[in-house]
């Protein structure tokens, strides 16, 4: 029997080879009509391959991120990189869009735009009445928003992806309260308490902190996620008295260790921080640090794009929705 050939399809649809292409491969950037056109000539000609199922039109996502050089972003994008390889059949394309923190104007300006010519928002940003106005009116628009790891305020997504970040701040605090063997201060290092997800770290460690461990005063540094000002307030807390255990809940893991190092406080002073990336787990496997609490920002790219896609495609969403669990670290499980 005579193999049929994109030629003869394209002929029969009335397209040129190119279109037919992109439908039998789900390579996008054709109408719907269009594609049916083309699936429905390659049955009649007897196409011996399998055939698409339905057309999926082509989904156009907007991610916007935050661009300070941290280890949870750089693992936050590469993630919707590869989020999107793996659902890449479901026609996806990713518009990935930097933005530094302290300008959330601009950040409601690209939402505005966003919200007119994208199906759907994944969006990192702080809580600012611009930025959610801006969530609230895209969602009103009709296009589905997800916000990641720090929750905006009087806004009204699709779904929050991110972990308990209060929880993490209790965790924290009471890993503290079992680890310091001598009363003392604690710093509690946080980055820009704008971001609701520093806010909720810091307000855990301190409530737990509060409730079960009153020997150890805390104290809030506020780093703002600046290598200068977290070394600064770090240092003057050092050479002011003793201090039993710090809590770092952003960037820095690096400067603060350094920090102890030279007080001759690695090991000493109990350490704990976020995420796992090459820092962190040198300083742990070389006793300079005692835990830190990873937030799976791979698993965040993955369930944001899985849950948009489950709304514009109408089905069922994960069961476990925009939850993820964090995973404490130590030197015990870092594996080879």
């Amino acid at each position: 029997m005579k193999k049929t050939t994109i030629v003869e399809i394209a002929e029969r649809a009335g397209v040129g080879r190119a279109t037919v292409d992109r439908v039998l491969n789900e390579r996008g950037n054709v109408t719907p009509a269009t594609a049916e056109r083309v699936l429905r000539a390659a049955r009649e000609l007897g196409l011996k391959r399998t055939l698409p199922d339905a057309w999926q039109p082509l989904r156009h996502l907007e991610v916007v991120l935050c661009d300070n050089g941290a280890s949870f972003f750089r693992r936050l994008e590469q993630g919707f990189v590869r989020a999107a390889e793996v659902l890449g059949k479901r026609q996806l394309v990713l518009h990935r869009t930097l933005v530094r923190e302290p300008e959330p104007e601009r950040l409601a300006r690209l939402l505005e735009l966003a919200a007119s010519r994208r199906d759907g928002i994944v969006l990192f940003g702080p809580a600012h009445p611009a930025v959610a106005t801006a969530v609230n009116h895209a969602g009103q628009a009709g296009v589905p928003v997800v916000t990641l790891a720090t929750v905006l305020p009087n806004t009204h997504p699709l779904c929050h992806v991110g972990i308990d970040q209060y929880a993490a701040g209790r965790t924290a605090g009471w890993l503290l309260g079992q680890l310091c063997r001598e009363p003392g201060e604690v710093l509690v290092v946080c980055g820009r308490l704008e971001l609701t997800a520093h806010r909720e770290r810091v307000r855990g460690c301190l409530e737990r902190l509060a409730r079960s461990s009153p020997r150890l005063q805390p104290r809030v540094l506020e780093g703002r996620e600046q290598n200068e000002l977290i070394e600064s307030l770090v240092r003057e807390r050092l050479a002011a008295g003793a201090v039993a255990g710090l809590y770092n809940t952003g960037p820095g893991n690096g400067i603060i260790a350094g920090l102890l190092e030279r007080r001759q406080l690695a090991g000493r002073c109990v350490f704990i921080g976020h995420e796992l990336h090459p820092t962190t787990q040198s300083l742990l496997r070389q006793g300079k640090m005692h835990l830190t609490l990873d937030q799976n920002p791979e698993l965040h790219a993955f369930r944001a794009l899985e849950l948009l896609i489950c709304h514009l495609e109408r089905t069922t969403p994960p069961a476990a929705g925009g939850r993820i669990d964090f995973t404490l670290f130590t030197p015990e499980n870092l594996g080879d």
